[in-house]
């Protein structure tokens, strides 16, 4: 009777995703290899593939843990006990560098945005990230219909999935567009040109009071103020998300 594996295939996969961690850290997203994470995680190469079929399949298993952690992270955040429309912009003010689960997860949502890495994943990572993806949009849309039923957004029945829709895609860009200028300043740092971003928005900032903003011009029954951020950033530091 041959020997019991070593690991189980769950043990297997945690090992190759954590091993692929180190190895981007200690070389790049980009250059990475197989044999780096099969000598890492201490399993041959013929079980690394048996889970990741290329190294877009380990940048997308790892997007898609990001991915999981990140929509724990919004429903904690959109469960505080705040006005919906103050929870929403909690969402801009959390330290996404507390809650990210890699040195590097910026840089991979960026690279993971790119189509050609993607179609080169395999069927399997690529669905059960985008179902995160949808899972995250859901969650969103889901806490915009609940304030409706509330009595919190005034909205008739008719023009409901219409505003959700609306509102989820404009603070979504918000959100994206924020932290595509990080990037873009972190890169001009790289060159000693650039200003280092701060790692947690204020509630001054300007993309703060942008957010703000838009999110007033909805007819709400509680408007955002001041105030009522300042209490979304003491909630947040109390549960360690800031």
């Amino acid at each position: 009777m041959p020997p019991a594996p070593r690991y189980s295939p769950q043990e297997q996969e945690d090992r190759i995703l954590a091993s692929a961690v180190h190895c981007i850290e200690e070389s790049s997203l980009l250059d990475f290899t197989m044999s780096a994470i099969s000598k890492s995680a201490g399993l041959s190469m013929g079980s690394i593939y048996k889970h990741m079929q290329s190294k877009e399949d380990v940048l997308v298993a790892l997007g898609y843990r990001s991915n999981v952690r990140l929509k724990n992270v919004f429903s904690e955040v959109l469960a505080l006990p705040l006005p919906v429309a103050v929870r929403l912009i909690a969402v801009q003010l959390f330290c996404h560098e507390k809650v990210a689960l890699y040195s590097f997860s910026q840089h991979l949502d960026t690279l993971l945005a790119n189509e050609a890495i993607l179609q080169r994943a395999s069927e399997r990572w690529l669905q059960r990230f985008i179902e995160e993806h949808i899972a995250i949009e859901a969650l969103f849309r889901r806490t915009i219909f609940d304030a409706c039923d509330a009595g919190e957004l005034s909205v008739s029945a008719d023009g409901q999935e219409a505003m959700a829709h609306e509102m989820v895609i404009g603070l979504w860009s918000l959100c994206v567009g924020h932290t595509q200028v990080i990037m873009q300043r972190s890169a001009r740092n790289v060159i000693g040109r650039g200003v280092q971003p701060p790692s947690r928005l204020q509630s001054d900032s300007p993309i703060i009071r942008s957010v703000k903003t838009v999110l007033n011009s909805y007819p709400w029954k509680t408007p955002v103020t001041d105030e009522l951020i300042m209490q979304a950033i003491s909630l947040l530091e109390e549960r360690h998300l800031r």
